[in-house]
């Protein structure tokens, strides 16, 4: 499985920007969402089975891996991905006091400091992005 890094922040803005899609898709995602919440609804009180459910979700899925609400709902599943080898040196060489080893496999800082070197081991470049550090207003791992 591995573990997965991603922003703390819930800015649309800078999560778009971070997953490359085009402003306002957040808010699309959230609607494709909403419209497959109410439509797996409505088929559970008709008394559809698992399988027609499932249905559902996977058009849903399909709809939206064909649009940029597929890239942002990836990347706010996984994140940048698993942890690069650098990253993993990175993390547990900076383990705070009073954390215990396993804050390298689930942990999270706002060290913006260390949010730039992860990011850097992480292959990310935040510059590039025109992000800065404090914008993600942290990392979060697990």
């Amino acid at each position: 499985m591995g573990t997965r890094i991603y922003p703390t922040t819930r800015n649309g803005n800078i999560l778009e920007i971070l997953a490359g899609v085009p402003a306002g898709t957040l808010e699309s995602l959230k609607s494709l969402m909403v419209e497959q919440k109410e439509q797996i609804d409505k088929a559970r009180s008709e008394g559809k089975d698992f399988v027609e459910l499932d249905q559902i979700d996977y058009e849903h899925y399909k709809i939206r891996q064909s649009r940029p609400e597929g890239l942002l709902d990836g990347f706010l599943t996984f994140g940048w991905g698993k942890f690069t080898n650098e990253t993993y040196e990175l993390i547990n060489g900076n383990i705070p006091a009073g954390e215990d080893k396993d804050w390298v496999w689930c942990g999270g800082t706002t060290d913006v400091g260390l949010i730039d070197s992860i990011m850097e081991a992480q292959g990310v470049d935040l510059e590039k992005l025109g992000i800065n550090p404090e914008d993600l207003e942290g990392l979060s791992w697990g």
